[in-house]
This record gives structure tokens, sequence and C-alpha cells, in this order.
């Protein structure tokens, strides 16, 4: 009692030397610090949830350009092609084309002149007629060029019927043979014109449209948004100025599409970085939000604390009466409380019980000593029982009685290896133990019973835990043994099946029915109790003990033995390493 309350009273002094202004301390700042973190959390994740909403919604805007200049170049590429199968529907305009690039301008003329007087039509339909019109229908095609293979001759055709024939058409043919007629800003289109009646080509028609004008349109219509536009992948036609696209395109810092038009690719191209800004506004009332949430927390955080320790204190005051010896302190609480309202009502149970308690740890004190004295004498008994049994033993053997002297000495035999052997024997030791339980009932049923231990040389020093058979040879001297035959038999063999010992233990008596063996492997599998009201508690003590052992694959199985009986079968894990011990079972 004076220990307690010395314990109690140092206790006291403990708490007397800490301030209750350290725990609210300590609290209020632990919680100042969690709150600011989580906003800071907070603030980061809003800022890069806006930053991926902003370069989401730019990356969309980049598609939507890059689609709308897709769109624009098969358009302008649609026209050509209008504009070049018209020119073969007409068979007149092919004709005069033809002549065209076949025949010097005199004969041209002359060619010309006598379709005119031969037509009754009073507008003659010619190539300058044609291109004249395709320049009304669409105002953005800006150039038509006539390429003829016959002299290498160029006529370079503009809005306004201005035609500009002679010119040489020399590097121009090979600018069309090495993919590279495109020019900066433009969007040109070539058309082979072959003569329908050899099919051989004869020039090139050449449209040229607008470019430029729309690719920027596009371009700024996207904030940090960047176009750029080639012929057959090496021919830049058009291109933001400041940007090298090889560059960018091997940039995993830029956004980056590429679609393609034909013999046109159009690059659609943004920096993340830039995209993903944040404008200041944005960035002001996230940061704000932020702070307004640690202000708000952190007060919230000073008046929970403030209440919290004001009733730890009280508390504290109530334990300081306890150390005096007061027990008579009680704590106001409410029911269905918090854990301080718990910590009061146990608070009060205890003050309440703590005399009780006193004299029962006296009592308990006692009784632990009783217990003590009776555990010494329960291994006192069966030492006194072996050392018994050995006197009997003794007095049979003076008295000319060996029979009874041996069947003495296999008990007194089986009571050592209970008391002295360890848990893990050999598979050698546990056969013998089994041959003197086995002799005993030799003894009893003379005449009636045999049985036979087969075992391999390299085995007997297997470790394995002790008595795994034992049981099972009793629960045949038990349930299966027929008392009215005289060949009742046991056999018990051994064998090796890679890291597998397999035991085996098989009698020849009454055995079992077939839905009672199947159940009874069921819950041996299951490693649980049997439900019957004949149950094999030995084989069911041994099956757990080996699968606590050795693992939930290893255990006891049992079937029908042939021609009569029954076979149960052990399997346990062979563990290298230990000591062997030789001998021959047989």
């Amino acid at each position: 009692m004076s220990s307690l309350f010395a314990v109690l009273w140092e206790r006291r002094n403990e708490m007397e030397k800490k301030k209750p202004m350290q725990l609210y301390r300590k609290l209020f700042w632990t919680y100042t610090v969690i709150v600011l973190c989580i906003v800071a959390a907070l603030v980061a994740y809003f800022i890069s949830a806006s930053r991926r909403r902003v370069l989401l919604t730019n990356e969309s805007e980049l598609d939507w350009a890059c689609a709308e200049a897709v769109d624009y170049v098969e358009e302008m590429i649609q026209r050509a092609d209008y504009l070049y199968q018209d020119l073969y529907r007409s068979s007149s305009e092919l004709d005069d084309l033809l002549a065209y690039f076949s025949l010097d301008p005199e004969s041209y003329q002359n060619f010309s002149l006598d379709r005119y007087s031969a037509s009754k039509s009073y507008a003659y339909k010619g190539i300058h007629n044609m291109v004249g019109e395709a320049f009304q229908a669409y105002r953005e095609l800006e150039k038509v060029e006539l390429l003829a293979y016959s002299d290498m001759e160029l006529t370079e055709c503009y809005p306004q019927n201005i035609f500009h024939p002679g010119k040489d058409g020399g590097m121009r043919r090979q600018q069309i043979d090495q993919g590279q007629y495109g020019e900066e800003g433009k969007i040109t289109v070539v058309r082979e014109i072959n003569d329908p009646s050899s099919m051989n080509q004869v020039g090139n028609i050449i449209f040229t449209f607008e470019g430029k004008d729309a690719f920027e349109e596009l371009e700024q219509s996207v904030d940090y948004g960047n176009l750029a536009v080639t012929l057959n992948y090496d021919t830049a036609v058009y291109q933001s100025a400041g940007e090298d696209l090889m560059e960018v395109i091997k940039d995993d810092a830029y956004y980056v599409l590429r679609e393609n038009a034909q013999e046109y690719q159009i690059y659609a191209f943004l920096e993340r970085d830039k995209a993903a800004g944040l404008s200041l506004p944005t960035l002001s009332a996230i940061l704000g939000a932020g702070v307004l949430a640690a202000v708000i927390g952190i007060v919230c955080i000073g008046y929970y604390v403030r209440r919290l320790t004001g009733r730890v204190d009280l508390i504290l005051g109530a334990m300081n009466q306890v150390t005096t010896g007061d027990l008579s302190v009680r704590l106001k609480y409410q029911k269905r409380g918090d854990e301080l309202d718990m910590i009061s009502e146990n608070f009060n149970e205890m003050c309440s019980r703590l005399q009780l308690y006193i004299q029962k740890s006296y009592l308990a004190e006692i009784e632990r000593k009783n217990a003590q004295m009776q555990a010494l004498q329960s291994q006192i008994n069966p030492h006194f029982l072996y050392n018994t049994l050995e006197a009997i033993r003794m007095k049979a053997i003076c008295n000319g009685d060996r029979e009874v002297g041996k069947m003495l000495y296999s008990m007194v035999t089986l009571f050592r290896s209970q008391l002295k052997e360890a848990d893990v024997i050999t598979l050698g030791q546990e056969l013998d133990y089994c041959k003197q339980y086995l002799e005993l009932f030799e003894y009893r049923y003379q005449g009636q019973f045999q049985s036979q231990v087969e075992c391999p040389v390299e085995l007997l020093g297997t470790p394995i835990i002790k008595f795994v058979l034992q049981p099972i040879i009793e629960n045949y001297f038990v349930h299966g043994i027929d008392r009215t035959r005289q060949d009742n038999r046991v056999t018990i063999r051994a064998r090796r099946q890679q890291d597998r010992l397999e035991l085996y233990v098989q009698d020849n008596g009454v055995g079992m029915k077939a839905e009672d063996m199947e159940k009874k492997n069921q819950e041996l599998r299951e490693n649980r109790e049997e439900q019957t009201e004949k149950k094999s508690i030995g084989i069911s003590n041994v099956n757990r003990r080996i699968k606590a052992v050795y693992g939930e694959e290893y255990g006891i199985s049992i079937e029908a033995a042939k021609p009569e009986g029954l076979l149960v079968k052990v399997t346990i894990k062979i563990e290298e390493g230990k000591a062997h011990e030789e001998g021959h079972v047989s």
C-alpha cells in the first residue's frame, strides 16, 4: 500500500513540474502546422489543377486551329482538282490547251481563229477563257502556270487577264520532278496534262492559292499556339517566326500535332509551360483563398484547444487530489461523451474501487504463491509415477514374473520418452516407442494380434516431432480392432518422396464407412474439430501439430485398406541438416 502511494506521489510531483500551458502550446502549434500543410497542399493542388485546365483549353484550341488549317489546305486542293477535272470535261478547252502546248504562237493563233470561225458560239472556249473564269470563281487563287514539255515554255497567268508567256520552264520542271515546287506562304497544286489520244504527258498546270493570311489568322486565334506547313516534309511553306520546326518536334517541352493533307503536312505546336501559365487575377484568387482558410483554421484551432486543455486541467487537478489520499473526488462528465468524458467516468469508478482493488491485490499475491507450489508439485507427480513403475517392475522380476516385467519395462520406456525426450526426435526413436507400445498390446491379445515395422535404414535419422504414430495406433486399438478374430495385424511403413516423409499405418480391422471416411478427411484437410459424437482426438491432435509445425500442405489422410481395414497416411516435411541416428527397424 505504501509503495503504491509512493508511486502516485512521484507522478504528482512530475505533473506539477509540467505547466498546463505546455499541452496547449504543443497541441496548438501541432494543429497549426497540420492546417498550414493542408492549406499549402490544397493551394498547390488548385494551382496545378488550374494550370492543367488552362493547358487543356489551349491544347483544345490548338487542335481546332490545326483542323481548320488542314481543312483550308484540303479545300484549296479540292478547288484545284475541280478546275483540273473541269478542263477534261470540256473538250474545247482541253484541245485548245494541247494546241497551246504543241504549237508556236503564230500557229496557235491561226488554230484558235479557225476553231472560232467554225464554232457557232459567240465566245471562244479556250484555255485563256478558262483561266479567267477560275480567277473570278476563287479569290484565293493567285496564279496559274502552264508548263509545256515540248519546248519547256512556261506561261504565268494572273487575275485581270494578265498573261506572261514565253518564260523558261526548265527550272520549274526540275522543281516539280524533285517535289520542291512550293512557295512561301502559298498552297501550290501541280496536275499533269495528258493527251487523251496518246496518253502521253505533254505538260503541267500549276495552281497557286493564297495561304499566309489564312494561316496567320488561325495562329492569332490561339494563345501561345504556332503553325507550320511543309510540302513533302522538306519544303517549308509557312512557319512561325523564330521557331525551328525540327527542334520543336523533338523537344518534349512542346505539345505538337501533325496532320497530312495529301502532299502537305500541317504542324501545330505550343510550349507547355507558357500555355499552362495562370493569369495574375487567378493566381491571386487562389493564394487569397488559401490565406483566408489558414486564418480561419488557426482561429478555430485556438478555440478548440483552449476548451480541450481546460478539461484536461480539471482531470489533472482531480488526479492530484487522489495522490494526497483523497478518494472522494469526483469529476463531472456527460453520458455518451468523448474520450475525456470516458476518462472522467473511468476515473470516478477507479476511485470507488481503488480500496477494494488494493485488498484484492494482497489476495491475488497469496493465490499466485499457491499456484507456484501446485506447479512444482505437478512436476514431481510424473517422476514419482515413473519411479514407482520401475520399483514394481523390479519386484516382478525378482518374483520370477518376467512377462509382467517386460510389460512394465515397455510402459516405463514410454513414460521416460514423455518426460525426458525433446519435442523433436528421430524417426528411429519414434518407431522404437511404437514398438514398445505395440508389445504391450501383444501381451494383452496373445495369439490374436501381430505387428510389423518396415523402414529403410537411411530414413531412421530423419528428424520429426514426437508422438505422431502412437496416437494413430492407439486409435486402432480403441475403435478398429476386431476382437472376434485371431489374425489382427498392424503394419507401419516409411518411405521418402522427394522432400516428404510418408508414414503408413495399415490394419485389417473393422475399417470405416465411406461417408464417415470422407467426412473425416474433410475435417483433417480443413484442420477443424470434428462434429461427430465419436471423436478421434488423437488423430486430430496429431494433424493439427503437423500442420502447425510443417505447414498446411502436410498432415494426415485416411483411406480404405485392401482387402479390409484402414490405411492412415502421415505426410511430414523432411528437414535436412539435423543430427541422424543410425539403426534399422523391421
